[in-house]
């Protein structure tokens, strides 16, 4: 995207991840990786390709996991490839039906396609 710096690429690419996942879409949400794009949760099994990533996040979409929202705090520019890091929240509901808030930090790398776009190729936090 010429004219746009890294910061503005990344914000866009979280907006675009958070608008798909807010509105239940997972395809969606996993067509914002690249097809060999891994996720890295927390305390769960290495999650890679873009259908294993539609599924992955099919789940969190059933369990009423909503609202996810990303803080961007630092976003660095190396050339074909960048990373970011931030603050993520969402909310959903606990076992005893009470609404929670998750909170952490989030790390992602984005590899820039040949068409010019970013997608994210991996994403982790905690």
């Amino acid at each position: 995207m010429p004219g746009l710096d890294i910061r503005e690429i990344v914000r866009a690419a979280n907006d675009r991840w958070n608008a798909a996942f807010n509105s239940g879409d997972a395809a969606a949400v996993a067509a914002l990786y690249t097809s060999d794009g891994t996720v890295l949760p927390p305390d769960h099994a290495v999650v890679k390709g873009t259908a294993a990533i539609a599924d992955f996040w099919a789940g969190f979409i059933s369990a009423g996991v909503k609202d996810h929202d990303i803080e961007l705090l630092d976003a660095q520019d190396g050339g074909d490839m960048a990373y970011s890091s931030g603050k993520w929240w969402a909310t959903g509901l606990g076992e005893d039906g009470k609404a929670l808030r998750f909170e952490g930090t989030i790390v992602t790398i984005f590899r820039r396609q040949p068409d010019g776009s970013w997608k994210t190729c991996l994403h982790t936090w905690n």
